[in-house]
């Protein structure tokens, strides 16, 4: 028998635990946040109001939010049984802006309709995590061994690979490094989690022969101490070795800007005015900010236009000069606690799956922050990788509100649903 409008109601409310309403308001806070950055950004743009970046944002706040509710009331078990679905679905979403041959900027991202661009790479993030977590639930602690580790790496490594094509090196990081967080809490080995890692110090180091040495010597150590065994650790160390020798040849096959990017990193001023200038501009503004910050609207880094993308990429450069140093610690701080409070929900899952996937979400939304904050500050390369729930963005915006609609599903005892 039907339950009345009424009970269902009262059931809703009751199924809204109090770690969930924590994360809705932790969330609600960021967005007021970014949409008063962006309108500061925004400003002076021509156009009527919904052809302006904040018009626009709202728009994608209210679909957003749409989403969110559309992914509360979805069964946990549709979730799991779906999750192989979806990713090979994602996948050959991936794939289209290939055939579509219309790039922007030289990227092929993007996928048209009207007058409306939707990046599949950003949404493909989801579906990564839900494969890799569907895989590590079905799998027994004990038979935990490097095989299974292999696995749920091939889900992330494949489409990484598509997307390093487009190019996007920020996105193709995502789906790399979400994969650890997941993997360590299934319970995988540390020195499993090293032999997937080590490929990539590997080429990070070898730019540099003393860099490179040291690593070497390094993997010897971590080798010997874990006592493994001989052909295992003879493996490991001519892999690397010969990843190490093939760095130049991975280097040329970087784009320029990239390139450039990277030498950046090392060298700030080495070309101020090209590659250099964002992150110049960026550090101005952040510095100028001071304590208290010059005040909503008054950043004149913002409203000049000296930093190009600050209402993207860079809106952590208007919150830094207009906010302040105050005002950019309690956004850090936000971030902090909805991270602890998506660790505390998957702690308390009896679900492995549903475990798996709030810590999935809770490294997806980790690695946006540390690597957006850190390249507005020199720390590392321009990645063009947004702010969770501040950054102006369609596509970005939408997923980050399907992990949202995820993590409060999942950490709700709902006694019901509508799909």
């Amino acid at each position: 028998m039907r339950q009345p409008v009424t009970k269902r109601i009262s059931n809703f409310i009751s199924s809204f635990s109090n770690l969930n309403r924590l994360v809705l308001v932790i969330v609600i806070v960021l967005c007021l946040i970014g949409m008063l950055a962006i309108y500061s950004a925004s400003l002076n743009m021509e156009g009527s109001f919904f052809q302006k970046a904040f018009g626009r944002q709202m728009i994608w706040l209210l679909m957003g939010g749409l989403l969110t509710a559309a992914i509360f009331f979805i069964q946990k078990k549709l979730i799991y049984d779906s999750a192989y679905i979806l990713y090979s679905l994602g996948f050959v979403i991936l794939l289209i802006p290939y055939f579509l041959k219309t790039s922007v900027s030289g990227t092929a991202r993007w996928i048209h309709i009207g007058t409306m661009g939707l990046q599949p790479s950003e949404f493909m993030k989801i579906m990564v995590m839900l494969a890799i977590a569907r895989f590590l639930a079905t799998t027994s602690y004990s038979n935990l061994d490097f095989k299974f580790v292999l696995i749920p790496a091939l889900f992330s490594v494949i489409p990484m690979a598509v997307v390093l094509k487009q190019p996007d090196l920020g996105t193709s990081i995502v789906y790399f490094g979400l994969l650890f967080p997941m993997l360590y809490w299934a319970g995988a080995r540390l020195f499993h989690l090293f032999i997937i890692i080590a490929p990539l110090l590997s080429i990070i180091t070898a730019f540099n022969f003393y860099s490179f040495f040291i690593w070497v010597i390094l993997m010897l150590l971590i080798l010997y101490l874990t006592k493994e065994k001989l052909w295992i650790s003879l493996t490991v160390i001519l892999s690397n070795l010969a990843l190490g020798f093939t760095t130049p040849f991975l280097w040329n096959g970087l784009k320029p800007y990239q390139q450039q990017r990277l030498l950046t990193l090392f060298n700030i001023e080495a070309d101020p005015q090209g590659a250099g200038y964002q992150v110049i501009q960026s550090k101005i503004a952040i510095g100028s900010g001071g304590l208290f910050g010059k005040g909503i609207a008054h950043g004149t880094q913002t409203h000049l236009k000296f930093l190009p993308e600050q209402h993207t990429d860079f809106i952590f450069s208007v919150i830094g000069e207009e906010y302040g140093f105050v005002g950019s610690v309690l956004v850090l701080i936000l971030f902090f606690s909805l991270l602890l409070l998506c660790f505390y929900i998957a702690y308390r899952q009896k679900d492995r799956f549903c475990s798996l996937c709030v810590v999935g979400v809770a490294s997806i939304i980790g690695i946006h922050v540390m690597i957006n904050v850190a390249m507005t500050v020199g720390l590392m390369p321009v990645t063009g990788l947004p702010l969770p729930f501040i950054s102006y963005g369609g596509s970005f915006m939408l997923t980050c509100f399907i992990l949202l609609g995820l993590v409060l599903n999942i950490g709700a005892d709902k006694q019901y649903y509508f799909f």
